[in-house]
């Protein structure tokens, strides 16, 4: 076997849901504790116009947290606010941007909206894994899903599907949106190992083909 040849195992539907229960059976004390500090702070934002321009930054923060504990980085209770508002104004715009463009979207015959939600489903993740700019992360977001919009969709469904459920018990919420934002993880981050390992053996090759 050539040394160059990169293993990797391609992230699947059944594989980022299996990830998703370990990590939240690894971390549950963590998740659980940050999701009710997440629930608070977005039920205190939810009370004034001002606070609402907030939400897509204690998100962020939340997400990168997740994005830690699917990694196996040590996340503390109450931890994930300073990296959302380190991203303050990026996570403000896309936010901005987000909303506007699937609500128009969903009033336009609703498939519109559907298609950039699914087509933006990573662009949160991209801004605070990545450091993206606005633009930059829903380009990529586009780009990671372009091949893979069925599958997403996918995921969208059974997530939303699974966080339904959590909703109808009283404190069943609790329990779902960290898992279904993990399932949402670990496959950002299979799908950005994906990339990276593509860009690795598209230089190796084009080293191969570069006369000496």
């Amino acid at each position: 076997m050539s040394e160059n040849i990169i293993s990797f195992e391609k992230p699947t539907i059944e594989s980022i849901y299996k990830q998703a229960f370990k990590t939240m059976l690894d971390q549950i004390v963590v998740c659980i504790a940050n999701t009710v500090i997440f629930f608070i702070v977005c039920f205190l934002l939810g009370i004034t116009i001002i606070g609402l321009l907030a939400f897509p930054a204690v998100i962020g923060g939340y997400t990168e947290s997740l994005i830690r504990a699917a990694r196996g980085d040590k996340v503390g209770i109450g931890d994930f606010f300073k990296a959302g508002l380190n991203k303050f104004g990026t996570l403000l715009g896309a936010g901005i941007l987000f909303i506007l463009g699937v609500g128009i979207g969903l009033i336009c015959f609703i498939i519109p909206g559907i298609y950039l939600m699914v087509r933006w489903f990573f662009v949160t993740y991209l801004i605070v894994d990545k450091d993206l700019g606005v633009s930059e992360a829903f380009q990529q977001s586009g780009k990671m899903v372009s091949n893979i919009f069925w599958e997403v969709l996918a995921v969208f469904i059974i997530n939303a599907f699974i966080q339904s459920i959590g909703c109808t018990i009283a404190v069943g919420a609790i329990l779902t949106t960290p898992f279904i934002l993990l399932v949402s993880t670990h496959y950002y981050l299979g799908l950005s190992q994906e990339e990276t390992v593509q860009q690795i053996s598209e230089e190796q090759d084009n080293t191969k083909n570069t006369p000496e």
